[in-house]
């Protein structure tokens, strides 16, 4: 709460009669990943926020004649079921939702407001034909001073870019585009606007999504009429047929997880929200559009309160989870704790390799590519999945690095980095960063995307003043501290890996 007074009353935005008062706030959180949908019911009172998981549905990516699209209705029918969860689990609808997506993909929509296909996944191949065309097209330090994005081959622009190339009619049949966490809003109720935060990830925005870049949506031949108003986060977009209030709380999930660091919007902190992708950044308030973080393959993001995600995108639990899929082995507990009693192999891969981004066979591919490189291979899942974690531990150093390098004196180079998202729940993975790093880590909420949508939602509702939102923090998660050394993750040894590793693909 805004007060320590317990017996404060907060209003609430929606329910029942005007001026009806209120001992608590009911946001629900539809944290969509690319895996599951899930919905976290999160209940403020006396200046806490408790947490329930209500919904969880899995999904995936499928194959539609050649092209891999999101299976959106099962998506939608996930994201109905969890209000439907809420609201048999309270009693009444919640207060107000907040949908958080991965970013990137999009759906398109027609004259009369229907999706003319289901939004197609970024690990779809399409893009990779005509890449080479937009770069000609738009120079990746036009690119880069027009947008703050790095430019990538799963970012929004190559794959409208690609769209427009192979389906040229796409020209009089779109009306509007909407990026993932804003068409499941508009698909439930909201207007078809965009929040800055998800808009940013596009690469067809301004830096800081101020507004869309004309410059690139010409080179890019998109029309700029299907561009939707773009909105400030942590707003109320509209309202679901039974009256739900909408939240824009952030749209991309890191932005969320961001937001739920609590920090202040001058602060300058490291962070690793760890999921799918390892998202390693620095929170800044402002974009950093020099050369040096150019080079340093860094992206301006923004953040659900405004600021800046300078940040590194990396392959995360996707190759875990691949693997799982592999050896039909969903208790990831399990093969954590027989990868901490497994022996290093000594060596680490990079998760970013092209071998990895497409789906299928893991576990041979990263055999495979340790015997290209050092003639010898991990021994059964256990030492795969040590592999795995000794390899992300350390891409979070040599990336971690690089936005020291970056961002200079505003970061103190003896402060902790915040670790948030799944990777809080492994048991290794951060006693490994933190010796790959040579840096304290502090352990958050595995929780953090929803929680940060919740708070954004309680801020929206005008119930929480964003100066409070550390307080409350502090008040409703425990977070835990791990030292860069230990006997399961020895600096000097994370050390020599990411040397073997630079001389193994030093070529």
């Amino acid at each position: 709460m805004t007060s320590t007074d317990e017996h404060r009353q907060i209003m609430s935005p929606s329910g029942a009669g005007e001026g009806q008062q209120k001992a608590e706030f009911h946001a629900l959180a539809l944290d969509l990943g690319s895996s599951s949908v899930r919905a976290v019911l999160g209940t403020y009172r006396q200046g806490a926020i408790s947490t329930e998981e209500v919904f969880r549905l899995h999904h995936q990516a499928v194959d539609d004649h050649g092209t891999l699209t999101w299976d959106l209705e099962r998506i939608m029918d996930g994201v109905r079921r969890s209000i439907a969860m809420a609201t048999q689990r309270l009693g009444r609808a919640p207060d107000s939702i907040g949908i958080d997506t991965w970013g990137v993909d999009y759906g398109l929509l027609d004259a009369q407001g229907e999706l003319l296909h289901a939004p197609r996944a970024y690990r779809d191949r399409r893009m990779a034909r005509w890449a080479a065309d937009l770069d000609r097209a738009l120079p990746e330090e036009t690119a880069w001073q027009e947008t703050g994005i790095l430019p990538q081959q799963i970012n929004t622009v190559y794959q409208l870019y690609a769209d427009l190339r192979q389906e040229p009619d796409l020209i009089g049949r779109v009306d509007r585009f909407l990026p993932l966490p804003d068409l499941v809003a508009h698909l439930l109720g909201a207007p078809a606007q965009s929040g800055r935060a998800i808009a940013s990830t596009t690469g067809l925005a301004s830096p800081g999504a101020r507004g869309w870049s004309a410059r690139v949506l010409q080179a890019a031949e998109i029309p700029e009429e299907w561009m939707p108003p773009l909105v400030d986060d942590a707003t109320v977009a509209g309202t679901t047929p039974e009256g739900i209030s909408i939240v824009r709380p952030g749209g991309h999930d890191t932005a969320c997880a961001v937001h739920a660091l609590g920090l202040a919007g001058d602060e300058v902190r490291l962070f690793i929200s760890s999921g799918s992708w390892s998202l390693i950044g620095a929170a800044v308030p402002s974009p950093i559009l020099d050369g040096a973080a150019l080079r340093a393959g860094l992206t301006n993001e923004v953040r659900t309160d405004g600021g800046i995600r300078l940040l590194r995108n990396l392959t995360g639990f996707w190759l875990l989870q691949e693997c799982q899929r592999s050896w039909n082995e969903p208790d990831t507990g399990a093969l954590v704790e027989a990868a901490g009693e497994s022996a290093s192999l000594g060596v680490v891969i990079d998760p970013d390799d092209e071998l990895f981004a497409s789906p299928g066979d893991m576990p041979d591919k990263i055999a495979d590519w340790c015997r290209l490189h050092y003639k010898i291979a991990p021994e059964g899942p256990a030492q795969t999945v040590r592999l795995i974690l000794e390899s992300l531990a350390c891409a979070h150093a040599a990336y971690a690095q690089g936005l020291q390098d970056v961002v200079g004196d505003q970061l103190d180079p003896a402060a902790p980095i915040h670790l948030v998202g799944g990777g809080a729940r492994n048991s290794l993975l951060p006693a490994m960063t933190a010796a790959a790093c040579h840096r304290r880590v502090i352990v958050g909420t595995p929780e953090a995307s929803a929680l940060g949508n919740i708070l954004a939602q309680l801020e929206a509702a005008g119930v929480l003043d964003p100066s409070a939102r550390g307080e409350v923090l502090r008040r409703s998660i425990r977070s835990v501290e791990v030292d860069a050394s230990g006997a399961i993750a020895d600096p000097g040894a994370f050390d020599a890996m990411r040397e073997r590793l630079l001389n193994a693909t030093a070529d």
